[in-house]
């Protein structure tokens, strides 16, 4: 194979007291990722919103030097992303870049790496946008789905169908700071009260995930540990809002990874009841946001 087209899912993450463990696929929006072969080097094209063209400054460019070291390939490769997915938005942008090169090396160079290795290498373009490897965005990326990190060392995803499912998602047209920012507030010390609350609300959201039980999903969409602190930085906007829509309206709302993008969970028929409850909110706070009406989707997969 000399050349792979991709559909990179963008994903969100946490959804809730999952942090750095939950993820799931989304079905809009998405990055388009072109892989070609080539005689030595990494040359990255970006079309869309901008990203670092450089190798070692871009999530898949960073991936793609460490495979082809640890794989001892003798030849290169382009990418050329086009990039929908708006970076440092909450939605796994950088994990759908990172996901994407991982899998093109893959199946390109035909190694034959597992889903889980290929989890472990994307996770590494990671560091470059937040400073750590972690894996709750390039899993969901890669398997599609909802998944739990399971384990870290060793690497071990769980992969479950999500029940089908109307899902809203609130990206204001502000600037959070870097994902490494986001991850900085998060407190170092929590009472163990706080502790044992998300512990019961991650176990309802996966009994909810599991049994395809929409009503656990949304009680289990809380969080009183990260979401808490990332909104006292002013890291989420009008977060209050939404997770007050959320309750008049029936729908679970969580902040979307490390935000600043606000995620609402309902009903598949309630999803328009959910989209016109977050319009509103956005109108009232006067910033323009950016709505996407979608649902669970896939990994990645060829065009």
């Amino acid at each position: 194979m000399i050349s792979i087209r991709l559909k990179c899912p963008a994903t969100t993450a946490n959804l809730g007291a999952g942090f750095d463990i939950f993820g799931l696929a989304l079905k809009e929006p998405y990055d388009v990722i072109e892989v070609e072969k080539s005689s030595s080097g990494i040359e990255i094209q970006v079309e869309g919103y901008d990203v670092p063209k450089n190798p070692e400054g871009n999530t898949g460019g960073y991936v793609a030097l460490r495979m082809i070291r640890d794989f001892a390939i003798d030849s290169g490769v382009k990418l050329r992303i086009i990039k929908r997915i708006k970076p440092g938005s909450g939605l796994g942008s950088s994990a759908a870049t990172a996901a994407g090169a991982a899998y093109a090396l893959n199946e390109i160079f035909q190694l034959n790496l597992s889903l889980d290795t290929l989890v472990e290498y994307a996770s590494l373009g990671e560091i470059v946008s937040a400073g750590a490897a972690h894996a709750d965005n390039v899993a969901p990326a890669l398997y599609g789905g909802f998944t739990i990190i399971a384990s870290r060392k060793p690497l071990k995803v769980l992969n479950f169908k999500p029940p089908e499912v109307g899902i809203v998602v609130a990206l204001p047209h502000v600037e959070k700071g870097s994902t490494r920012i986001a991850r900085e507030v998060i407190p170092k010390h929590v009472p163990l009260e706080h502790v044992v609350r998300n512990i019961a609300y991650a176990s309802t959201f996966v009994a909810g995930m599991i049994s395809g039980n929409v009503d656990l999903i949304k009680m289990g969409m809380n969080d009183c540990i990260v979401e808490p602190a990332r909104a006292e930085a002013c890291i989420f906007r009008g977060f209050t809002l939404f997770k007050e829509a959320g309750v008049k309206i029936g729908a679970g709302v969580a902040a979307s990874g490390a935000g600043p993008a606000v995620i609402g969970l309902i009903e598949k028929h309630l999803v328009d009841r959910l989209y016109d409850a977050f319009e509103k909110i956005c109108n009232t706070l006067g910033v323009d946001y950016t709505l996407y009406k979608t649902e669970p989707g896939n990994g990645i997969s060829k065009l």
